[in-house]
């Protein structure tokens, strides 16, 4: 049982870990791109700002999937914790 939930709960580190490097990736290839095109500051910075704002929207979706999971975790791990000490009780009671 402990080495299914190490599995999991590595999973889905590993998940938010390469989720993570595609956002950084992302945000590193919009900056060096917006560097390297030929444009006026003012266009320059509407792009920067607009890149800005996509990233901050797709970075609150990250935190709020990641909250979800969590909270599901949660509710998981206090079901089965729940069950593991009514058994016990159980063993308890027969001694």
């Amino acid at each position: 049982m402990k080495g299914v939930l190490k599995m999991q709960t590595s999973g889905n580190k590993n998940i938010g870990g390469f989720i993570a490097g595609i956002l950084i990736g992302g945000i590193m290839g919009s900056a060096i791109a917006m560097l390297f095109a030929p444009m006026t500051g003012k266009k320059l910075r509407r792009k920067i700002f607009n890149a800005t704002d996509e990233l901050l929207e797709d970075v609150n979706e990250y935190v709020e999937t990641g909250k979800e999971k969590a909270e599901e975790l949660i509710k998981e791990g206090k079901k089965k914790a729940g069950a593991i000490l009514t058994d016990a009780k159980k063993l308890v009671s027969l001694s």
